[in-house]
């Protein structure tokens, strides 16, 4: 279909859009994330398929070497404008950078099932859980990790480089493993490293609930 990811982008982002604008404002910022996430999808994909044009590269070599780095560098460019003019609060970062993530995640995801044909319920669980969690992940790695490189300036620079760079590499490890023989490791990979976040997370909620209390 042509145009997909323009209806899919126009159909997913107004109706959120004009949600995010009636309810309250604690609640308005992660909406706000995701629809940043959403766009920046849009923005991913042409600058992705721009590049494959000009570029002598195969799909492989597209998905494996220049989506990560394009799509990270993209995806952390709200939280670093987020992190230096707003603030660099973590509970602050870690909401809105795994909104990101997630945002992006869920048109690319819809532009996969409507785009193939093939597309059944197995994948559909591929695409969820492997390159859902692991376009969330991997923002949100950049966000916890700036709000701590943030406070010390000396470090910040090499500091945030150091963070893309890993993302980056994680989201091409991922997209090389998704398409190779060990597509299983490949769906295995964000899953194992979202839960040891979810506990991280779960404890100092746990921790600051306990400490209110006493």
């Amino acid at each position: 279909m042509e145009n997909l990811i323009y209806i899919l982008f126009v159909s997913v982002f107004v109706p959120i859009m004009l949600m995010a604008c009636l309810i309250e404002s604690k609640a308005r910022q992660p909406i706000v994330f995701v629809l940043i996430g959403i766009y920046i999808s849009v923005f991913a994909a042409e600058i992705n398929g721009l590049l494959r044009n000009v570029l002598p590269l195969s799909t492989y070599e597209v998905t494996t070497i220049v989506a990560p780095i394009t799509e990270e560098l993209l995806k952390a460019v709200p939280i670093l404008i987020y992190a230096t003019v707003i603030g660099a609060k973590k509970e602050k970062l870690f909401t809105a950078s795994m909104a990101v993530g997630i945002g992006f995640a869920v048109l690319e995801n819809a532009y996969y099932l409507l785009n193939d044909a093939s597309f059944n319920m197995f994948d559909a669980i591929i695409r969820a859980f492997g390159a859902g969690l692991m376009h969330g992940m991997c923002t949100l790695l950049v966000g916890v990790g700036i709000s701590f490189v943030k406070k010390k300036s000396k470090i910040f620079v090499v500091g945030t480089f150091a963070l893309l760079s890993t993302a980056i590499t994680y989201h091409g490890i991922y997209n090389m493993l998704i398409q190779s023989k060990f597509e299983v490791i490949g769906f295995l990979l964000p899953i194992s490293t979202y839960i040891p976040f979810a506990v991280w997370r779960i404890k100092n909620q746990l921790s600051k609930k306990n400490s209110n209390l006493s």
